[in-house]
Protein backbone atom coordinates (compact mmCIF):
# COMPACT_ATOMS: atom_id res chain seq x y z
CA UNK A 1 0.00 0.00 0.00
CA UNK A 2 2.01 2.72 -1.34
CA UNK A 3 1.12 5.90 0.90
CA UNK A 4 0.10 8.37 -2.26
CA UNK A 5 -3.17 9.14 -2.47
CA UNK A 6 -4.40 6.70 0.33
CA UNK A 7 -6.44 8.27 2.87
CA UNK A 8 -5.10 7.91 6.48
CA UNK A 9 -7.11 8.52 10.05
CA UNK A 10 -5.31 9.32 12.97
CA UNK A 11 -6.56 9.45 16.28
CA UNK A 12 -5.25 11.00 18.93
CA UNK A 13 -2.98 14.72 18.61
CA UNK A 14 -0.40 13.84 20.94
CA UNK A 15 3.17 13.89 19.86
CA UNK A 16 3.28 10.16 17.96
CA UNK A 17 -0.45 11.29 16.34
CA UNK A 18 1.05 14.15 15.17
CA UNK A 19 4.74 13.16 13.91
CA UNK A 20 2.99 9.71 11.89
CA UNK A 21 0.48 12.39 10.45
CA UNK A 22 3.51 14.49 9.17
CA UNK A 23 5.27 11.13 7.83
CA UNK A 24 2.24 10.62 6.04
CA UNK A 25 1.56 13.58 4.54
CA UNK A 26 5.39 14.12 3.90
CA UNK A 27 4.76 11.03 1.06
CA UNK A 28 2.04 11.80 -0.60
CA UNK A 29 -1.22 10.70 1.75
CA UNK A 30 -3.98 12.36 3.05
CA UNK A 31 -4.38 12.68 6.85
CA UNK A 32 -7.31 13.34 9.06
CA UNK A 33 -6.22 13.53 12.91
CA UNK A 34 -8.74 13.42 15.62
CA UNK A 35 -8.39 15.25 19.25
CA UNK A 36 -11.05 14.87 21.80
CA UNK A 37 -9.53 18.15 23.84
CA UNK A 38 -11.02 21.26 22.40
CA UNK A 39 -7.79 23.07 22.51
CA UNK A 40 -4.07 21.79 22.59
CA UNK A 41 -2.78 22.98 25.72
CA UNK A 42 0.97 22.98 27.23
CA UNK A 43 0.31 19.67 29.20
CA UNK A 44 3.27 17.49 30.80
CA UNK A 45 6.26 20.56 30.71
CA UNK A 46 9.68 19.48 30.49
CA UNK A 47 10.70 16.49 27.82
CA UNK A 48 14.07 15.13 26.95
CA UNK A 49 14.28 14.14 23.31
CA UNK A 50 17.90 12.03 23.17
CA UNK A 51 19.89 11.95 19.70
CA UNK A 52 17.25 8.79 18.43
CA UNK A 53 14.11 11.02 19.07
CA UNK A 54 16.28 13.58 16.78
CA UNK A 55 17.06 10.79 14.57
CA UNK A 56 13.40 10.62 13.54
CA UNK A 57 11.96 14.10 14.02
CA UNK A 58 14.73 15.25 10.74
CA UNK A 59 13.26 12.56 9.19
CA UNK A 60 9.91 14.07 9.52
CA UNK A 61 11.55 17.55 8.21
CA UNK A 62 12.60 18.99 11.49
CA UNK A 63 16.02 20.24 12.97
CA UNK A 64 17.39 21.32 16.56
CA UNK A 65 18.16 24.60 14.89
CA UNK A 66 13.96 25.33 14.56
CA UNK A 67 13.69 25.30 18.81
CA UNK A 68 14.18 29.15 19.84
CA UNK A 69 14.91 27.55 23.25
CA UNK A 70 16.46 24.46 24.63
CA UNK A 71 19.20 22.62 27.33
CA UNK A 72 21.22 20.68 26.50
CA UNK A 73 22.21 19.11 29.95
CA UNK A 74 26.60 18.32 30.55
CA UNK A 75 25.47 15.48 32.97
CA UNK A 76 23.08 13.12 34.57
CA UNK A 77 23.65 13.35 37.93
CA UNK A 78 22.55 10.12 40.34
CA UNK A 79 22.54 11.38 44.02
CA UNK A 80 21.41 10.45 47.36
CA UNK A 81 17.98 11.66 47.89
CA UNK A 82 18.91 12.64 51.65
CA UNK A 83 21.98 14.56 51.69
CA UNK A 84 22.32 14.97 48.08
CA UNK A 85 25.92 13.24 47.63
CA UNK A 86 27.17 12.08 44.33
CA UNK A 87 26.66 8.68 43.17
CA UNK A 88 27.17 8.83 39.46
CA UNK A 89 27.87 11.42 36.82
CA UNK A 90 26.66 10.10 33.04
CA UNK A 91 27.77 12.93 30.84
CA UNK A 92 26.26 13.87 27.74
CA UNK A 93 26.70 15.90 24.89
CA UNK A 94 29.88 15.35 24.92
CA UNK A 95 29.74 14.10 20.99
CA UNK A 96 27.94 17.21 18.81
CA UNK A 97 26.58 14.38 16.27
CA UNK A 98 24.50 12.58 19.38
CA UNK A 99 22.80 15.31 21.05
CA UNK A 100 20.77 15.35 24.07
CA UNK A 101 18.45 18.01 24.31
CA UNK A 102 15.86 19.22 27.00
CA UNK A 103 12.78 21.73 25.69
CA UNK A 104 8.83 22.44 26.58
CA UNK A 105 6.83 19.89 25.47
CA UNK A 106 4.47 22.79 24.48
CA UNK A 107 7.23 24.17 22.06
CA UNK A 108 7.82 21.21 20.52
CA UNK A 109 4.20 20.30 19.99
CA UNK A 110 3.24 23.69 17.95
CA UNK A 111 6.12 23.12 15.77
CA UNK A 112 5.00 19.98 14.72
CA UNK A 113 1.70 20.87 14.80
CA UNK A 114 2.73 23.57 11.96
CA UNK A 115 4.80 21.10 10.10
CA UNK A 116 1.43 19.14 10.01
CA UNK A 117 -0.69 21.67 8.65
CA UNK A 118 1.98 22.91 6.27
CA UNK A 119 1.64 19.78 4.96
CA UNK A 120 -2.06 20.07 4.30
CA UNK A 121 -3.63 17.78 7.35
CA UNK A 122 -6.97 18.32 8.86
CA UNK A 123 -6.54 18.39 12.54
CA UNK A 124 -10.12 18.24 13.98
CA UNK A 125 -10.34 19.37 17.95
CA UNK A 126 -13.06 18.89 20.35
CA UNK A 127 -13.54 15.34 17.84
CA UNK A 128 -14.71 12.39 20.26
CA UNK A 129 -13.97 9.88 17.68
CA UNK A 130 -15.22 6.33 17.12
CA UNK A 131 -13.47 3.59 14.84
CA UNK A 132 -16.18 1.82 13.03
CA UNK A 133 -15.79 -0.94 9.97
CA UNK A 134 -12.21 -1.61 11.32
CA UNK A 135 -12.23 -4.78 9.95
CA UNK A 136 -13.21 -3.71 6.14
CA UNK A 137 -10.94 -2.79 3.47
CA UNK A 138 -12.02 0.80 4.09
CA UNK A 139 -12.70 1.91 7.86
CA UNK A 140 -14.43 4.45 9.17
CA UNK A 141 -14.47 6.86 11.45
CA UNK A 142 -17.56 8.76 13.10
CA UNK A 143 -17.05 12.00 15.31
CA UNK A 144 -19.30 14.88 15.36
CA UNK A 145 -22.22 13.38 13.63
CA UNK A 146 -19.71 12.82 10.84
CA UNK A 147 -18.27 9.70 8.98
CA UNK A 148 -14.89 9.65 7.18
CA UNK A 149 -13.47 7.11 5.24
CA UNK A 150 -10.14 5.73 5.35
CA UNK A 151 -7.62 2.91 4.01
CA UNK A 152 -6.32 2.82 6.99
CA UNK A 153 -6.76 3.89 11.10
CA UNK A 154 -3.72 4.61 13.15
CA UNK A 155 -5.14 4.72 16.61
CA UNK A 156 -2.31 6.84 18.69
CA UNK A 157 -4.77 7.60 21.53
CA UNK A 158 -2.59 6.59 24.62
CA UNK A 159 -2.20 4.20 27.21
CA UNK A 160 -6.08 4.21 27.49
CA UNK A 161 -6.49 3.88 23.89
CA UNK A 162 -10.32 3.39 22.88
CA UNK A 163 -9.27 1.82 19.88
CA UNK A 164 -6.83 -0.81 21.34
CA UNK A 165 -9.46 -1.89 23.50
CA UNK A 166 -12.61 -1.61 20.95
CA UNK A 167 -10.75 -3.45 17.93
CA UNK A 168 -7.47 -5.51 19.68
CA UNK A 169 -10.19 -7.55 22.37
CA UNK A 170 -7.78 -5.81 25.15
CA UNK A 171 -8.62 -5.01 28.50
CA UNK A 172 -8.17 -1.62 29.69
CA UNK A 173 -5.03 -0.46 31.25
CA UNK A 174 -4.38 -1.17 34.58
CA UNK A 175 -3.04 1.16 37.03
CA UNK A 176 0.84 0.66 38.13
CA UNK A 177 1.11 1.47 41.70
CA UNK A 178 2.95 4.78 40.36
CA UNK A 179 2.42 8.31 40.36
CA UNK A 180 4.29 11.35 39.13
CA UNK A 181 4.18 14.79 39.94
CA UNK A 182 4.80 17.35 37.47
CA UNK A 183 5.93 21.35 38.37
CA UNK A 184 8.13 24.18 36.67
CA UNK A 185 9.31 26.56 38.79
CA UNK A 186 11.07 30.01 37.73
CA UNK A 187 15.03 29.12 37.66
CA UNK A 188 17.73 31.41 39.92
CA UNK A 189 20.43 30.09 38.21
CA UNK A 190 21.12 28.30 35.04
CA UNK A 191 22.11 24.47 35.56
CA UNK A 192 23.80 22.24 32.94
CA UNK A 193 23.07 19.35 34.74
CA UNK A 194 20.17 16.71 34.93
CA UNK A 195 19.68 15.68 38.17
CA UNK A 196 18.18 12.76 39.77
CA UNK A 197 17.71 11.69 43.34
CA UNK A 198 17.23 8.61 44.10
CA UNK A 199 14.85 7.87 47.17
CA UNK A 200 13.19 5.00 49.33
CA UNK A 201 10.61 4.08 47.36
CA UNK A 202 10.35 7.35 44.99
CA UNK A 203 12.87 9.93 43.39
CA UNK A 204 12.83 13.32 41.75
CA UNK A 205 13.93 14.51 38.60
CA UNK A 206 15.16 18.55 38.19
CA UNK A 207 16.74 20.05 35.03
CA UNK A 208 16.63 23.41 33.17
CA UNK A 209 13.69 24.27 30.48
CA UNK A 210 13.35 27.63 27.80
CA UNK A 211 17.15 27.78 27.75
CA UNK A 212 17.42 27.63 31.76
CA UNK A 213 14.34 30.14 32.68
CA UNK A 214 12.51 27.41 34.30
CA UNK A 215 13.17 23.87 36.05
CA UNK A 216 11.28 20.70 34.84
CA UNK A 217 10.56 18.82 38.17
CA UNK A 218 9.34 15.49 37.96
CA UNK A 219 8.72 13.28 41.06
CA UNK A 220 7.65 9.33 41.29
CA UNK A 221 6.21 7.48 43.93
CA UNK A 222 4.67 4.08 44.53
CA UNK A 223 1.14 4.80 45.37
CA UNK A 224 -1.18 2.11 46.52
CA UNK A 225 -3.95 4.41 45.87
CA UNK A 226 -4.87 4.83 42.11
CA UNK A 227 -4.70 8.22 40.58
CA UNK A 228 -6.21 8.90 37.04
CA UNK A 229 -4.65 8.93 34.24
CA UNK A 230 -3.64 11.91 32.31
CA UNK A 231 -1.42 15.22 33.04
CA UNK A 232 -3.58 17.53 33.31
CA UNK A 233 -4.94 16.40 37.02
CA UNK A 234 -4.59 18.73 39.31
CA UNK A 235 -2.38 18.36 42.65
CA UNK A 236 -2.18 20.12 45.58
CA UNK A 237 1.63 21.81 46.38
CA UNK A 238 1.04 20.76 50.34
CA UNK A 239 0.75 17.32 49.51
CA UNK A 240 3.61 17.43 47.44
CA UNK A 241 5.72 18.84 49.32
CA UNK A 242 4.77 16.55 52.52
CA UNK A 243 5.25 13.43 50.39
CA UNK A 244 8.91 14.51 49.43
CA UNK A 245 9.47 15.93 53.01
CA UNK A 246 12.30 13.22 54.04
CA UNK A 247 14.37 14.54 50.66
CA UNK A 248 17.68 17.19 51.36
CA UNK A 249 17.66 20.49 51.38
CA UNK A 250 18.72 21.20 48.23
CA UNK A 251 15.31 19.53 47.02
CA UNK A 252 13.24 21.30 49.61
CA UNK A 253 14.61 25.29 48.57
CA UNK A 254 13.16 23.85 44.97
CA UNK A 255 10.30 22.33 46.82
CA UNK A 256 9.31 25.78 48.34
CA UNK A 257 8.86 27.75 45.09
CA UNK A 258 6.31 25.01 44.03
CA UNK A 259 2.93 27.28 43.31
CA UNK A 260 1.27 24.68 41.18
CA UNK A 261 1.42 21.15 40.92
CA UNK A 262 -0.08 17.88 38.68
CA UNK A 263 -0.38 14.51 39.40
CA UNK A 264 -0.27 11.81 37.02
CA UNK A 265 -1.20 8.12 37.44
CA UNK A 266 1.34 5.87 35.77
CA UNK A 267 -0.59 3.10 33.89
CA UNK A 268 0.17 0.05 31.43
CA UNK A 269 -0.89 -2.87 29.53
CA UNK A 270 0.75 -6.40 29.28
CA UNK A 271 2.74 -6.24 25.65
CA UNK A 272 0.06 -7.12 22.60
CA UNK A 273 -0.17 -9.83 20.25
CA UNK A 274 -0.12 -7.60 17.32
CA UNK A 275 -0.56 -3.94 17.43
CA UNK A 276 -2.93 -4.00 14.36
CA UNK A 277 -6.19 -5.95 12.77
CA UNK A 278 -6.77 -5.45 9.08
CA UNK A 279 -6.83 -2.07 8.07
CA UNK A 280 -6.14 -0.43 11.93
CA UNK A 281 -2.63 -0.31 13.93
CA UNK A 282 -1.37 0.82 16.82
CA UNK A 283 1.43 3.80 17.78
CA UNK A 284 3.12 4.84 20.63
CA UNK A 285 1.57 4.09 24.65
CA UNK A 286 -1.36 2.76 22.75
CA UNK A 287 1.13 -0.19 21.81
CA UNK A 288 3.55 0.22 24.18
CA UNK A 289 3.08 2.53 27.24
CA UNK A 290 6.88 3.12 28.72
CA UNK A 291 7.11 4.46 32.76
CA UNK A 292 9.31 7.58 32.32
CA UNK A 293 12.50 6.18 33.85
CA UNK A 294 14.34 6.36 30.37
CA UNK A 295 12.76 9.59 29.02
CA UNK A 296 11.92 7.62 25.85
CA UNK A 297 8.36 7.81 25.97
CA UNK A 298 8.20 10.42 22.95
CA UNK A 299 11.50 9.20 20.81
CA UNK A 300 9.64 5.93 20.62
CA UNK A 301 6.80 7.07 19.61
CA UNK A 302 8.81 9.72 17.25
CA UNK A 303 10.39 6.61 15.55
CA UNK A 304 7.83 4.75 15.30
CA UNK A 305 6.30 7.03 13.04
CA UNK A 306 8.62 7.42 10.67
CA UNK A 307 9.14 3.40 10.55
CA UNK A 308 4.89 2.98 10.05
CA UNK A 309 4.80 5.34 7.47
CA UNK A 310 8.16 4.17 5.40
CA UNK A 311 6.65 0.17 5.57
CA UNK A 312 3.64 1.53 4.04
CA UNK A 313 4.91 3.10 1.35
CA UNK A 314 7.01 0.35 0.44
CA UNK A 315 4.79 -1.92 -0.77
CA UNK A 316 1.00 -2.09 -1.81
CA UNK A 317 0.08 -5.04 0.61
CA UNK A 318 -1.08 -3.28 3.29
CA UNK A 319 -1.06 -6.24 6.28
CA UNK A 320 2.83 -6.92 4.85
CA UNK A 321 3.56 -3.53 5.71
CA UNK A 322 1.92 -3.27 9.18
CA UNK A 323 3.64 -7.14 9.91
CA UNK A 324 6.75 -5.04 8.86
CA UNK A 325 6.43 -2.40 11.08
CA UNK A 326 5.74 -4.23 13.98
CA UNK A 327 8.90 -6.77 13.16
CA UNK A 328 10.89 -3.87 13.08
CA UNK A 329 9.66 -1.98 16.31
CA UNK A 330 8.75 -4.47 18.67
CA UNK A 331 11.79 -5.89 19.85
CA UNK A 332 13.45 -2.65 20.60
CA UNK A 333 10.21 -0.83 22.28
CA UNK A 334 10.31 -4.16 24.48
CA UNK A 335 13.75 -3.89 25.59
CA UNK A 336 13.43 0.03 26.24
CA UNK A 337 10.29 -0.87 28.22
CA UNK A 338 12.35 -2.93 30.16
CA UNK A 339 15.17 -0.94 30.81
CA UNK A 340 12.82 2.19 32.07
CA UNK A 341 11.39 -0.76 34.23
CA UNK A 342 15.02 -1.68 36.18
CA UNK A 343 15.78 2.17 36.00
CA UNK A 344 12.43 2.47 38.13
CA UNK A 345 13.80 -0.45 40.73
CA UNK A 346 17.77 0.84 40.92
CA UNK A 347 15.98 4.68 41.26
CA UNK A 348 13.12 3.40 44.40
CA UNK A 349 15.68 0.97 46.37
CA UNK A 350 14.19 1.14 50.16
CA UNK A 351 16.21 -1.98 51.58
CA UNK A 352 19.28 -0.51 53.54
CA UNK A 353 22.01 -3.05 52.64
CA UNK A 354 20.88 -3.28 48.98
CA UNK A 355 20.65 0.48 48.39
CA UNK A 356 24.27 0.90 49.77
CA UNK A 357 25.40 -1.72 47.37
CA UNK A 358 24.51 -0.47 44.19
CA UNK A 359 25.28 3.21 45.27
CA UNK A 360 28.51 2.10 45.94
CA UNK A 361 29.08 -0.04 43.03
CA UNK A 362 27.73 3.01 40.73
CA UNK A 363 29.97 5.54 42.25
CA UNK A 364 33.14 3.09 41.90
CA UNK A 365 32.20 2.51 37.92
CA UNK A 366 31.52 6.45 37.54
CA UNK A 367 34.45 7.17 39.13
CA UNK A 368 36.79 4.75 37.67
CA UNK A 369 35.48 3.42 34.11
CA UNK A 370 32.60 6.26 33.64
CA UNK A 371 32.43 5.15 29.87
CA UNK A 372 30.58 2.12 31.44
CA UNK A 373 27.55 4.17 31.95
CA UNK A 374 28.51 6.55 29.23
CA UNK A 375 28.35 4.28 26.40
CA UNK A 376 25.70 1.21 27.90
CA UNK A 377 23.07 3.21 26.43
CA UNK A 378 24.39 3.69 22.98
CA UNK A 379 21.87 1.22 21.36
CA UNK A 380 18.93 3.66 22.50
CA UNK A 381 20.25 6.99 21.69
CA UNK A 382 22.55 6.27 18.48
CA UNK A 383 19.65 4.18 16.82
CA UNK A 384 19.22 5.78 13.48
CA UNK A 385 15.36 5.50 11.36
Amino acid sequence: MSVLGKSFGIIGCGIGGVAVSIAIAKLGGHVTLFERAKKITEVGAGIQISANGLSALADLGIKPEHFNEISKPLAIELRDYKVGSLVARIRQNQDVDFPYLQLHRADLMSILIARAEKLGVIILLDAKAEVIDALSNHPKVQANGMTYNFDLIVGADGVNSTTRQDWLNEGPAKFSGKVAWRATVPAKTVSTVTTVYMGRGKHLVMYPLRGGQLINIVAVQECKQAVSEGWDNAGTTQNFCLEFSDFGTDVQQILSQVRQVKLWGLYTHPPLKTWSRNHLTLLGDAAHPMFPFMAQGACMALEDASVLARSLDSTDDINHALKSYEAIRKLRVTSVQNLAARNGKIFHISNTFMRIFIHNALRLISKLTPQLLEKRFDWIYKHKI
